[in-house]
């Protein structure tokens, strides 16, 4: 099997290679079919999603490994021949299932597409996402031979038993190369007709592409987010034991957002770490765990009224976790603008004692204003340049780049 540890590059990155084949194929280029390989649950699928929502694609995702083979193939049915003048049994297959979802999905976005243009001048048109499909060929590692014969006609002839796929339709598979995942040997005539593609997640990726616009705990990105714990962030894989992955933390995430909506206050370190341990392992819950309970006990909001009487905690942990907790508050907060001098005058205290802190804090602002649509670092690098002008040159000549298109 094809070994995705060479030439790999990060998942967020491939996405615009695979788009970019995606439009060839729809355009009858001979291209390969793009072939994802990544350790298991690192967002693939999940991106792939992303990736179709944002252009306003047609998903089609399959796991084919896991159907029964009709459902791809058809079913053979008798039908009468002629052969050297006589009649004779012989054999038409169905209509696969397959096809049917596919081309349903395909008139779907046309008719959307359609409505899309009417009235449109040639200029607009041009900017309206073409109608395509994807076709998500899902953990393609647990392709058994018969299934293969059948990916065999598909990417050579674009077709199965003969019917064409839609014309808008573009493939591409996902999996991973894992024994423990139970990985199978692939034909070589199928990787020869793939482009591979090795993929990782890395937290960076993670966290600016899903975990920030998918509003994921922002006690989970902010411990993963933690140099000291990023090696739980994606783990060896095991068999009978929980470990940590971007799918993993995710679902914790959202297990904790639950709870803590459901019952205004937050869970208690023994269910955390319980629950912490059945999704990613035992020494990855106990380290959350105890990162969670000091994130959690700050109170933000008294915190940012009181915020001149307020002195910074000593111990490194916990003033990272202050430091986050303070950001994903403030740019939460419909009515920020009220406490702007209040985030500027305890950002300039980690200036002053922790200047690492406060540049993570403005980085993390800084990517927040794409989604926010909203200017926050500089209007906070104006609040403090008024009383400690000095001081924010100190602090940002390492992030020069942030804050070249601020004003005074």
């Amino acid at each position: 099997m094809f070994n995705d540890s060479q030439n790999s590059k990060a998942l967020h990155e491939v996405m615009n290679e695979v788009l970019w084949n995606c439009g060839l194929q729809v355009n009858g280029i001979d291209v390969g079919i793009p072939f994802m390989c990544g350790a298991q649950g690192g967002g693939k699928t999940a991106s792939i999603h992303y990736l179709s929502k944002m252009y306003d694609f047609g998903i089609v995702s399959t796991h084919l490994a896991l159907k029964p083979i009709e459902e791809t193939g058809g079913i053979p049915q008798f039908d009468s021949i002629i052969i050297d003048g006589k009649q004779v049994l012989g054999t038409v297959w169905s209509f696969p299932d397959i096809m049917k979802i596919l081309y349903e999905k395909s008139n779907a976005v046309q008719a959307n597409y359609q409505a899309k243009i009417a009235g449109k001048s040639e200029a607009e048109i041009k900017q309206i996402t073409p109608p395509i499909v994807i076709w998500l060929l899902d953990d393609a590692h647990l392709l058994g031979p018969i299934h293969m014969g059948l990916l065999y006609e598909l990417f050579t002839e674009r077709s199965l038993r003969s019917y064409q796929i839609p014309k808008n339709c573009a493939m591409m598979m996902a999996g991973n190369t894992s024994s423990k995942s139970g990985a199978k040997s692939m034909f070589s005539a199928i990787i020869n007709r793939c482009v591979m593609m090795p993929v990782y997640t890395d937290f960076v990726g993670w966290k600016n592409n899903f975990a920030i616009p998918n509003n994921v705990h922002a006690g989970v990105v902010s411990f993963l987010g933690n140099v000291q714990y990023q090696k739980f962030f994606h783990e060896e894989e095991q068999v009978d034991v929980a470990w940590g992955s971007p799918r993993s933390w995710t679902r914790f995430a959202n297990e904790i957002k639950t709870r803590e909506d459901a019952r205004k206050s937050i869970i208690s370190t023994d269910t955390c770490l319980y629950l912490g341990t059945g999704y990613v392992g035992k020494e990855g819950a106990s380290e959350f765990a105890t990162y969670y309970k000091i994130y959690s006990e700050f109170d933000i909001d008294d915190i940012l009224t009181n915020y001149k009487n307020y002195s910074l905690p000593v111990e490194p942990v916990k003033s990272y976790a202050l430091a986050y907790a303070l950001t994903t508050n403030y740019i939460g907060r419909s009515d920020r603008d009220k406490f702007l001098p209040n985030i500027s005058y305890l950002i300039s205290l980690f200036m002053k004692d922790a200047s690492e802190l406060s540049i993570m804090m403005i980085k993390e602002m800084k990517q927040s204003e794409k989604l926010l649509k909203k200017n926050l670092v500089g209007k906070i690098i104006s609040q403090i340049q008024k009383t400690e002008p000095d001081l924010v040159r100190e602090t940002l000549k390492e992030v020069i780049d942030l804050t070249s298109d601020m004003g005074e």
